[in-house]
């Protein structure tokens, strides 16, 4: 019964978006939902897929990730320039991730928010958005870059 629920939901979601519903992009809809605190890249959304024994090829899932990120169901963030990753659209945070094991922590501080703004008015700006993602080594026992200096 659960299942059939979160089926009508996506295709709710994906009506209410201006979006037709397709098999691809509900069984993507799905990846997204199953895991919201997961960033996914198009290979990382491929490989789940694979998993599930779903024949959805890399053109497809690109196309549609753009289309789920033009709908506002998706975000999309750029952290390194060689791919993108995905994430279901929520309430706005910042990123931290780790240089060496790739580990990505989402976070939010008033105090920062707060500072944005001062410094927005400071220079006569008027803050519509940002992003903001922090490059570092984060300091797990397990992380692969822990031996590294």
């Amino acid at each position: 019964m659960a299942t059939k629920n979160i089926k009508q939901k996506n295709i709710d979601i994906l009506k209410d978006a201006g979006l037709k519903v397709t098999h691809s992009r509900c069984k993507i809809l799905e990846i997204f939902q199953s895991s919201p605190d997961e960033h996914y890249t198009a290979d990382k959304l491929k490989d789940c897929l694979d998993d599930e024994g779903e024949k959805i090829g890399l053109a497809t899932i690109y196309r549609v990730l753009t289309q789920l990120e033009m709908a506002d169901l998706i975000q999309k963030n750029n952290f390194n320039e060689n791919q993108s990753a995905y994430e279901i659209k929520k309430s706005h945070h910042d990123h931290l991730i780790c240089t060496k094991c790739g580990d990505i922590i989402e976070f939010t501080n008033n105090d920062l928010e707060k500072l944005q703004e001062t410094i927005s008015n400071n220079y006569d700006f008027t803050l519509e958005s940002h992003v903001m993602t922090l490059f570092g080594r984060c300091n797990k026992s397990n992380c692969k870059g822990k031996s590294e200096k």
